[in-house]
């Protein structure tokens, strides 16, 4: 077959040309991808439910990652997708500052997540550890252990029966007080 009449028929023979660099191109996006997944960084806490707090309490869980670029790593928090102080303008959880440690050729990255009296809304709102290197990115979800924040106990109301009046003390009808 002549090159004038392959370019006009499309098929397999039209595609030959291609395929050897279709295939060298998808071999060597497999090949960049491994050695970029082992560049990617690596969360190392909050893997673990972490330990719901009682409500109202003063709280703060870590997000610590590895990544083999110490000047170009992100580490930073999301509460249900948008960044936390967008979240949270009254600053009543807050994210600390990133603390980095050397390790060989990687570093530690470690940031905090402050609650300044923990509450039903923190513990409904998603909170996300983002870290993010030119390999990749990585996230880790908070999750409270266990469900339910721990209850405040509301003092128990005192019935009729639970007072004991003593006999100089006149007795007061709780239906009939207003108070």
């Amino acid at each position: 077959m002549d090159p004038a009449t392959a370019r006009r028929r499309p098929g397999v023979m039209g595609a030959v040309p291609w395929l050897p660099l279709v295939f060298l191109c998808g071999c060597s996006h497999f090949q960049s991808s491994d050695a970029a997944s082992s560049l990617r960084p690596e969360i190392i806490t909050p893997l673990k439910p972490v330990k719901t707090p009682g409500l109202g309490k003063r709280f703060s869980v870590s997000c610590q990652a590895q990544s083999p670029f110490p000047r170009m790593t992100l580490i930073y928090w999301l509460a249900n997708g948008s960044f936390v102080e967008d979240q949270y303008p009254d600053k009543a959880v807050s994210k600390g500052d990133v603390i980095t440690e050397p390790r060989g050729t990687r570093v530690l990255l470690t940031r905090e997540l402050h609650f300044r009296a923990f509450s039903r809304r923190d513990w409904s709102t998603s909170f996300l550890c983002v870290v993010r290197n030119p390999a990749g990115l990585e996230k880790a979800l908070v999750r409270w252990d266990p469900e339910r924040p721990a209850q405040i106990s509301k003092p128990q109301q005192e019935t009729r029966q639970d007072v004991q009046a003593p006999e100089s003390t006149p007795t007061v009808d709780w239906a009939e007080s207003t108070d």
